[in-house]
C-alpha cells in the first residue's frame, strides 16, 4: 500500500469515528438534557376536571399533551388528588392522612395546586351574594397562614420539586358585572396568595383569572363560553385556557433548570 493510499485510508477512519463519537455525543447530550416531568396535582373541584364535558379530567389531563411538545420532556406521568368542594384544611388533612398521596408527592418533580375557591365560595353563598370586602378579610388571613402550613407540609415530603400554585378567578363576571367588590375579593386574595408563595423556594404563583374571565359588554347577562353549564366551573375550553397558562410556568422553569430529574 502506497503512503498516500495509507493517509487517505487513515484520514477515513478517523473521519468515519469523529462522525460516530459526535452522533453518540449529541444522543448523549440530549438524554442528559432531557427531564421526565412526574406531576402530582393536588386541590379542589379544578384539578378534579369537574365541567369538562369531554370527560378528559380538565387540565391534568391536557398538560401532558402540551409538555410532551417540548423537545427535552420525554415523558409526562400524573397523578391527580384533586377533591371537589375541598376547602385548604380539608386538603391539608388528606396530605397529612393519605399515605399513598405522600409518597407520590415524594416521587414527584412537579406539584400543581388548586385551593381557595371554595374557601372564598362559602363565604359569599352565606352572605347571598351581598359582598363586603372586609368579611373576606379575616377569611384571606387565615387561608395564608393554612397556605404556609400546606407548603410547609409539601416540603416535608419533597424539597425540592417544582410547585405552581393557580390562582383563583371570578366566575359572575357576564351575570354579576356590577359587583365590583367581588372583583376587589378575588384580587386581594390572588395578591396575598402570590406574596405567600414567594416565601418559599421554587414555589411559585401561576395566575388565571386574566384568561377564564369575560368581560365583553357584548355577553352581559349570557353565560361565560369558558365555563361549563353549572355557569362557575371552566368547560374544555376553560381548562385549556389553564392548561397553556401553567404550561408556560412549567417550561420557563424547566428551561432555567429548576425542575429536578
Amino acid at each position: 500500500m502506497t503512503k498516500k493510499k495509507w493517509l487517505w485510508l487513515t484520514g477515513s477512519v478517523l473521519v468515519i469515528a469523529l462522525l460516530v463519537g459526535a452522533v453518540f455525543g449529541i444522543k448523549y447530550y440530549r438524554e442528559a438534557q432531557e427531564v421526565p416531568v412526574k406531576l402530582v396535582a393536588m386541590g379542589d373541584s379544578l384539578t378534579e376536571g369537574v365541567g369538562d364535558e369531554d370527560k378528559n379530567g380538565g387540565y391534568v389531563g391536557i398538560i401532558p399533551d402540551e409538555l410532551e411538545e417540548e423537545s427535552n420532556v420525554p415523558s409526562v406521568k400524573t397523578s391527580n388528588y384533586g377533591v371537589s368542594g375541598n376547602k385548604i384544611t380539608q386538603l391539608e388533612k388528606r396530605l397529612k392522612t393519605n399515605k399513598t398521596f405522600q409518597q407520590d408527592v415524594k416521587n414527584a418533580n412537579v406539584i400543581t395546586i388548586t385551593i381557595g375557591g371554595n374557601d372564598v365560595m362559602a363565604i359569599l353563598q352565606s352572605r347571598l351574594l351581598d359582598v363586603d370586602v372586609a368579611d373576606f378579610t379575616k377569611a384571606n388571613k387565615n387561608f395564608q397562614q393554612e397556605l404556609e402550613n400546606l407548603l410547609t407540609d409539601i416540603r416535608s415530603y419533597n424539597k425540592n420539586a417544582a410547585v405552581f400554585l393557580m390562582g383563583i378567578y371570578n366566575p359572575y363576571t357576564t351575570y354579576f358585572s356590577d359587583i365590583k367588590e367581588f372583583d376587589e375579593v378575588i384580587a386581594n386574595w390572588n395578591k396575598a396568595s402570590e406574596k405567600t408563595v414567594q416565601k418559599y423556594d421554587n414555589v411559585y404563583f401561576v395566575p388565571i383569572a386574566k384568561v377564564l374571565e369575560n368581560r365583553d359588554k357584548s355577553n352581559k347577562d349570557k353565560p361565560n363560553p369558558l365555563l361549563s353549564d353549572d355557569y362557575f366551573h371552566p368547560n374544555h375550553q376553560g381548562y385549556e385556557k389553564i392548561s397553556t397558562e401553567l404550561d408556560k410556568a412549567i417550561v420557563k422553569q424547566l428551561n432555567e433548570g429548576n425542575i429536578p430529574k
